[in-house]
């Protein structure tokens, strides 16, 4: 029961991290600035009360969160903070527990672990020191280790204080298990409307939309040359019209999967229609060329024909200009394609 609860639990977590890196870090550091602020107005308090060896143990926790978020800023890495707080709460809360720091108040701070913990920081090290100190705590006050308590808490602190830890840790788990799936869910619901948004249902590949999108977001990279292929399918229209849209959506997905298989590393677009764009880098135009004439006898083997236009370019890599000379080239290929087709009809 507990492997069917905690393993999909910790997937989803896991997504979440992968999903929101630059969030995990943004959330992280807030709750270590937060935590670093508590641990000083404590030391204050500490001060204040004339209590030394609280005032060290409050402004080494807070030094130590300081160095974990130093070590992990540079490269965003959330791990030093974790460990960190790891550290703090294991060591420097078990000795609260146990000698009662500002005469037995500073165990109540043990309430906020599990929450803060597996929501904020960390899932699975919240878990497991979440446990670490629901143990502890029944171990110290119920068991064999009540000998090891070196602050006399009164009876009824003794009596309860586990029971609602242990309440707390229930309610604390269940909530970030209700959270983390949530979460899970929207993500997973957004990622498929984005899939929806910028791939095309027939064939998979990048639409329209993702097209205007690629060039609007400047993500071209060409460092050597650029190549736009303009492709346009011969006789979709008139497949559609004699053997119906569903043979015509098998020529499609055949011309798109075998388009892929030649240009892996390349951006490929349904513009619409029966129109195909590829758009490659540092490939050499003899190379390009070689690699059309393959995919278009590919293509026949099927028992397709396609018609094509190739823009190759060693500087001025305007691309919408770059397509627009590919369209016209491809065109150009159409109308001698259907020129013959003609002359051999006849």
């Amino acid at each position: 029961m507990w492997k069917n609860i905690l393993q999909p639990l910790f997937q989803a977590d896991k997504a979440l991290r992968e999903y929101q890196c630059e969030e995990q870090w943004r959330q992280k550091r807030n709750v270590t600035l937060i935590a670093i602020i508590a641990f000083l107005l404590m030391s204050v308090l500490n001060i204040y009360q004339h209590s030394t060896f609280m005032l060290i143990t409050t402004l080494a926790a807070a030094f130590c969160l300081f160095c974990g978020l130093m070590i992990g800023r540079r490269k965003k890495d959330t791990r030093p903070l974790e460990f960190a707080f790891l550290i703090i709460l294991t060591v420097l809360f078990t000795w609260y527990i146990v000698y009662g720091g500002n005469e037995g108040f500073a165990i109540l701070w043990v309430i906020f672990i599990p929450f803060m913990f597996m929501t904020l920081l960390n899932l699975k090290m919240g878990l497991f020191i979440s446990l670490y100190f629901l143990i502890l705590l029944f171990l110290l006050f119920y068991g064999p280790l009540d000998c090891l308590l070196q602050y006399n808490y009164p009876q009824m602190m003794q009596l309860r204080f586990p029971a609602l830890y242990l309440i707390d840790f229930a309610f604390s788990f269940y909530s970030v298990r209700e959270m983390i799936t949530a979460r899970s869910r929207l993500i997973s619901t957004q990622e498929q409307l984005k899939e929806s948004i910028y791939h095309d249902s027939c064939t998979g590949l990048k639409n329209q939309t993702a097209y205007t999108h690629f060039i609007s977001s400047g993500q071209i990279n060409a460092s050597e040359s650029l190549a736009v292929i303009f492709i346009d399918v011969n006789g979709l229209h008139e497949l559609n019209n004699r053997l119906g849209h569903a043979q015509g959506d098998i020529m499609l997905q055949t011309i798109a999967n075998l388009c892929s298989a030649q240009f892996p590393e390349a951006e490929i677009f349904r513009l619409g229609g029966d129109e195909f764009l590829i758009i490659c880098s540092a490939v050499p135009e003899e190379e390009l060329t070689k690699q059309m004439l393959e995919l278009n006898r590919k293509v026949e083997e099927k028992g397709y024909t396609i018609s094509y236009g190739i823009e190759h370019r060693q500087t001025a890599f305007q691309l919408e200009n770059m397509v627009n000379c590919a369209d016209k080239k491809m065109l150009h290929n159409k109308a001698e394609y259907y020129k013959q087709r003609d002359r051999r009809a006849r």
